[in-house]
C-alpha cells in the first residue's frame, strides 16, 4: 500500500507540474488558414508580407518615423492590440482572442419614482446581477455636460427659417450665443456608467482560406457573442429604466481619451480635435505642415461648397415660390371675368 501511495503521489506531482507549465506557456492565436473541417490550408503561394508597401517605413521631408514613440506603444503596454468595429482587443497569450465591448447604461432619477417603482427596479437589477454568467465589469466616469453641438446646429438652422426677417434672425443668434457662453463658462458634470462585456474566440470556432478571411471570421464571431450578451442584458435593464447603448469605435476612443486626459478633456473635446484636424496634439499624428495645410484647405473648401449650395437652393426655392404665387394670381384673374366682359357677352 505504501508503494502504491508513493506512486500515486508521484503521478499527481508530475500532472500538476505539467499543468502549471502548460498554463504559463505563452501561445499566440493560431492564424493558420483552415477550411470548415479545421484542416490547415497551404498558403505558401501567397505574397510575402515583408514585401507589403504598407509595412515599409515612412519617409517624408528627409525624416523617418522609426524612432518615434507613438501612442500605440502605450496601448500595447496595457495589453490593447486593436480598437475597431466597436470592440477593444486585448492580448491573451493562450492561443485565443479576447474582445471587450462597452455599453453605456442609461440613468434615471430615483427621486421621481414611487416606492413601488423603486422596489420593482431593485428586483430587476437583482435578477440581472444574479443571471450574469460571463465576466462583467461596471465602471463610472464623471463627464462634463456638453450641448455645444446642439446649440451650434440650432444657430446654423435659425438663419434659414422661412418667414423670419433679419431682426428675428439676429435675436435668435444673440440668444444662442449667450447660451453658448454660459455653457462654456459653467462646468456641469454627470456620471456616465459603462458595462464592459467580454468575449473570447478560440481557433476551433473560426475557419478561413486566407489570413484575411480568418481575421474577418474572428471579428464576426466576437461581434456575435458580444451583441448577444448586450441584447440579453438590455432586455432586463431597460425594464428598470437603465437601457444599454453600445459604443461605436469613436465612442471607445473618446472614453480612452477622457480617461488619460482628465483635465484637458474638460475644455478640449475630442470632437473639436477631429473637426479642426489638430492631430498634432497626439503623438500618433505624424503629419508635416504641407499635409496639414492641405487637409485644412480641403475642409474649408467643403464647408464653403455646402454653404454655397444651401444658399443657392434657398434662392431657387424663393424664386419658385414667387412664380407659383404669380401664376395663382393670374389664374384667379382669368377665372373671375369683369363687368366689361359680361357686357360684351350681352
Amino acid at each position: 500500500m505504501v508503494f502504491i501511495s508513493l506512486v500515486g503521489l508521484i503521478v499527481v506531482i508530475l500532472v500538476g507540474i505539467w499543468l502549471v507549465v502548460r498554463h504559463r506557456r505563452k501561445v499566440d492565436f493560431d492564424m493558420t488558414p483552415r477550411d470548415r473541417n479545421g484542416t490547415p490550408i497551404d498558403d505558401s503561394d501567397e505574397e510575402d508580407e515583408d514585401n507589403d508597401p504598407a509595412e515599409a517605413p515612412i519617409y517624408d521631408d528627409d525624416l523617418t518615423y522609426d524612432d518615434w514613440l507613438p501612442w500605440e506603444n502605450l496601448l500595447q503596454e496595457i495589453g490593447i492590440v486593436d480598437i475597431r468595429d466597436g470592440m477593444i482587443e486585448y492580448e491573451t497569450g493562450d492561443n485565443s482572442r479576447l474582445f471587450i465591448m462597452l455599453a453605456e447604461m442609461g440613468q434615471s432619477n430615483p427621486y421621481l419614482k414611487t416606492d413601488e417603482e423603486l422596489a420593482n427596479n431593485n428586483q430587476i437589477m437583482e435578477v440581472f446581477y444574479n443571471s450574469v454568467m460571463a465576466p462583467l465589469k461596471e465602471t463610472s466616469q464623471s463627464q462634463r455636460v456638453e450641448m455645444n453641438d446642439f446649440l451650434n446646429s440650432l444657430k446654423k438652422h435659425s438663419q434659414y427659417l422661412r418667414g423670419a426677417n433679419e431682426q428675428m434672425k439676429q435675436y435668435a443668434e444673440h440668444v444662442i450665443d449667450d447660451t453658448l457662453q454660459y455653457q462654456q463658462a459653467t462646468d456641469r458634470f454627470e456620471n456616465k456608467c459603462y458595462l464592459q462585456f467580454l468575449a473570447v474566440v478560440t481557433p476551433d470556432e473560426v475557419f478561413g482560406e486566407t489570413p484575411k478571411m480568418l481575421e474577418e471570421q474572428v471579428h464576426e464571431k466576437a461581434m456575435e457573442k458580444l451583441t448577444r450578451q448586450i441584447t440579453r442584458a438590455n432586455g432586463l435593464l431597460k425594464r428598470a429604466d437603465h437601457p444599454l447603448s453600445p459604443l461605436d469605435t469613436f465612442g471607445l476612443i473618446e472614453v480612452i481619451y477622457k480617461t488619460f486626459n482628465r483635465d484637458s478633456s474638460v475644455k478640449i473635446r475630442l470632437e473639436d480635435i477631429v473637426k479642426d484636424q489638430r492631430f498634432t496634439w497626439y503623438t500618433t499624428a505624424h503629419q508635416n505642415d504641407k499635409t496639414f495645410k492641405k487637409i485644412k484647405q480641403r475642409i474649408q473648401i467643403e464647408a464653403d461648397a455646402i454653404n454655397a449650395a444651401r444658399d443657392a437652393l434657398m434662392e431657387q426655392s424663393d424664386i419658385n415660390g414667387d412664380e407659383g404665387s404669380e401664376e395663382t394670381t393670374t389664374d384667379s384673374d382669368n377665372s373671375n371675368p369683369s363687368m366689361e366682359d359680361l357686357s360684351k357677352l350681352d
